[in-house]
């Protein structure tokens, strides 16, 4: 009996491991995170990357400091940037905001992950309330809440408070509908 206990509880959590290993790499595959790089020249000394060794701070004229610069970069949410000559040294500051575009990319992209891991979430859960095997029922139920809670913890810093409320409410809701299906 105890070995019978183990084996469907071995089952249903190697469903739930494997079915969210299967969603999130598939994610992975054929849903791409983007890339700073897409959006921001990564490299230091202009737009080809080419590695320059920079000079003895002498050889250079005094660093440029514009504070007027500096605040309206700041209001802007982008970073100051510097143009190098062929020597090293700066010879032109700009503002850099292209690190809003890429925030604003991952954050449409973690929305969608979100809402896609929801919902196969959700849909796990009620196929294992519909599936009449236990084990393979429990691992559907286990593999949605991991989901949800996976979906979740990848947005959670992108939703409001409100939101959080509302997810944490409907994930609570269908637990407590699962389990008196299932228990029953």
């Amino acid at each position: 009996m105890a070995v019978d206990f183990v084996k469907r509880w071995a089952l249903a959590v190697s469903i739930a491991i494997v079915f969210n290993l299967f969603v999130n790499y598939g994610l992975a595959t054929f849903y791409k995170e983007p890339m700073y790089e897409a959006y921001c020249n990564s490299t230091f000394y202009g737009p080809k990357p080419v590695r320059i060794v920079p000079p003895d701070k002498a050889q250079c004229p005094d660093a440029l400091f514009n504070e007027s610069l500096e605040n309206e970069c700041a209001g802007r949410r982008g970073y100051i940037q510097y143009n190098y000559n062929a020597s090293g040294c700066p010879v032109s500051a700009f503002c850099e905001t292209c690190n809003i575009a890429y925030e604003e990319a991952g954050n449409r992209y973690h929305g969608n992950v979100f809402i896609f891991l929801v919902v196969v979430g959700v849909a796990a859960i009620i196929a294992g309330l519909i599936i009449g095997l236990p084990s393979v029922g429990i691992g559907f139920l286990l593999a949605g809440i991991i989901s949800i809670i996976v979906g979740t913890f990848r947005n959670w810093g992108n939703l409001t408070d409100v939101v959080r409320f509302i997810v944490l409410g409907i994930v609570l809701a269908v637990l407590i509908f699962a389990g008196v299906k299932k228990v029953k």
